[in-house]
C-alpha cells in the first residue's frame, strides 16, 4: 500500500482559533502548576492529611502534563503560519543529524520506561539501524527537518508494541528527489485509516485510548514542514508488518 501526500500551503482555516486557545490556556496552567508545586514543596509535616497531599501530587502531574499538550499547540501553530519564504535551507549532513535524532529519541523512550512495570523494563530498547554514507548531505531548513525526523520516529517507537522495537533510518535518490525514509516493525497502519492520519487531531482508532498522550498533530506537523519545503510525503504499510514513512526533498537547483 503506497499513499503520497501532495503539499497544501493554503492555511488552515482554524489556526488562528487554534493559537488563540493555546495561549489562553498557558497562563491559567501555569498559574495552577506554580501553586501546587510551591505548597507540595513547602508542606510541613502533619499539616495534611495522606490524601491532600496525594491529591495535590495528581493536580501538579496532571497538569504538567496539560501543559506539554499546551506547548504543543502553540508550536504546531507557529509552524502552521510559517510561509516558504521563513524557512532557512542549508547543506545538511545528513548521517550526523540521523544519528543525533535516533540517539535523542531512543533516550526519550528509555527515559518514559524507567518506572514502568517489570514487563515493559525487560523490553529491549529501541534499536535504530541507519543506512546512509557519511558524506551525504541534503538541502532544507535544519531546524524544521530534525523536528520532523524526531516526529516521524518518536512516532515509530510510541506506537510499536513489540518487545524489540527495530527500526531503519535510510537515504536513497528518486528522480531528482533526495529521500529520508523511516522502517519500523510496528502495528502497521490499516488500509482504511492510511488516508487520515496526516489529518490535523487524528489517532489511529487503535491506540486512541487515553493511554498514548497527544493531540494528534504530530504528522500533520510534518506534512506541513514538507510543504514548506516543497516536498512530498510517502507511506508504505502493511496491517501487523510495519511501516516505511518517506520525506521527499527536491534537489537543490544548479546553477547553469
Amino acid at each position: 500500500m503506497a499513499e503520497e501526500i501532495k503539499p497544501q500551503i493554503a492555511k488552515d482555516p482554524a489556526s488562528k482559533l487554534l493559537a488563540l486557545v493555546s495561549h489562553k490556556l498557558k497562563t491559567p496552567l501555569s498559574i495552577i502548576n506554580g501553586y501546587s508545586e510551591t505548597i507540595l514543596s513547602t508542606i510541613q509535616p502533619g499539616e495534611m492529611s495522606s490524601f491532600n497531599i496525594q491529591a495535590l501530587r495528581n493536580i501538579s502531574k496532571q497538569g504538567q502534563k496539560m501543559a506539554l499538550l499546551v506547548d504543543r499547540l502553540v508550536h504546531f501553530s507557529s509552524i502552521n503560519e510559517l510561509k516558504e519564504t521563513d524557512i532557512k535551507k542549508e547543506e545538511i549532513n545528513l548521517y550526523s543529524v540521523l544519528t543525533e535524532v535516533a540517539a535523542k529519541c531512543i533516550f526519550r523512550d528509555d527515559a518514559v520506561n524507567v518506572n514502568s512495570s517489570e514487563e515493559t523494563m525487560r523490553r529491549k530498547g529501541p534499536n535504530v539501524e541507519i543506512k546512509c554514507s557519511e558524506e551525504t548531505t541534503i538541502s532544507a531548513d535544519k531546524k524544521l527537518f530534525i523536528m520532523a525526523l524526531e516526529e516521524l520516529l518518536d512516532n515509530s517507537i510510541k506506537f510499536n508494541n513489540n518487545m524489540n522495537k527495530r527500526l531503519k533510518l535510510f537515504y536513497y535518490e528518486e528522480e531528482g528527489q533526495d529521500v529520508v525514509a523511516i522502517a519500523d516493525n510496528g502495528v502497521g497502519i490499516k488500509e482504511e485509516e492510511s488516508h487520515k492520519i496526516f489529518e490535523t487531531f487524528y489517532q489511529v482508532d487503535d491506540f486512541f485510548t487515553g493511554q498514548i498522550e497527544g493531540w494528534g498533530l504530530g504528522l500533520a506537523l510534518v506534512k506541513r514542514i514538507m510543504a514548506l519545503h516543497k516536498g512530498h510525503i510517502a507511506m508504505r504499510s502493511q496491517y501487523g508488518v510495519g511501516t516505511i514513512i518517506s520525506l521527499k526533498f527536491p534537489k537543490p537547483q544548479k546553477d547553469k
